[in-house]
């Protein structure tokens, strides 16, 4: 079950940095910085293992009130006896994988592959975006001043990237 959580939590970390790649790059036109996102993955790690302490201390409190109650649940969150060692094994469950997604914050080689496989993602979602803009392809080829003109920018372009 924690190896289970521990992916969906890597999947949610890989999507939130994604998700600030695109907007640091799109809305603010920030330059790519390793470090920065290095600490927002770091960050993105601590906020769900956070969140997973705190249902567990949730949780530990329902299991106090639900030892010794009987009868059927009304709520989902109206625990009772027989829901007690449920609970306890959810309870051992968010604490281990609050451990396993500090460790992996710890751990730098799983932070850059995060990094790597956000910024891909990132870079093939802009790609899509810009693929299926309605009118950007061109239907007939430049001639003449304009084929010069889009030349000539995109040596300037290919020139800024060599440097």
């Amino acid at each position: 079950m924690v190896a289970d959580a521990t992916l969906v939590s890597l999947a949610a970390v890989r999507q939130a940095v994604k998700n600030l790649m695109l907007v640091r790059a799109l809305r603010d036109a920030a330059d790519f910085d390793e470090e920065w996102y290095a600490d927002a993955v770091r960050r993105e790690f601590e906020v769900l293992a956070s969140q997973a302490d705190a249902e567990a201390a949730r949780l530990t409190k329902a299991r106090a009130k639900a030892t010794g109650r009987r009868g059927r649940a009304v709520t989902a969150d109206d625990y009772h006896a027989v829901d007690t060692r449920r609970l306890r094994r959810r309870i051992r469950v968010l604490g281990e994988l609050a451990e396993q997604l500090r460790g992996l914050a710890g751990d730098d080689a799983t932070v850059a592959s995060v990094i790597d496989e956000a910024r891909i993602q990132a870079l093939d979602e802009i790609a899509q975006a810009a693929a299926a803009a309605h009118g950007r392809g061109r239907t007939k080829p430049a001639r003449g001043v304009a084929r010069s003109k889009a030349l000539q920018a995109l040596r300037e372009e290919l020139e800024d990237y060599a440097d």
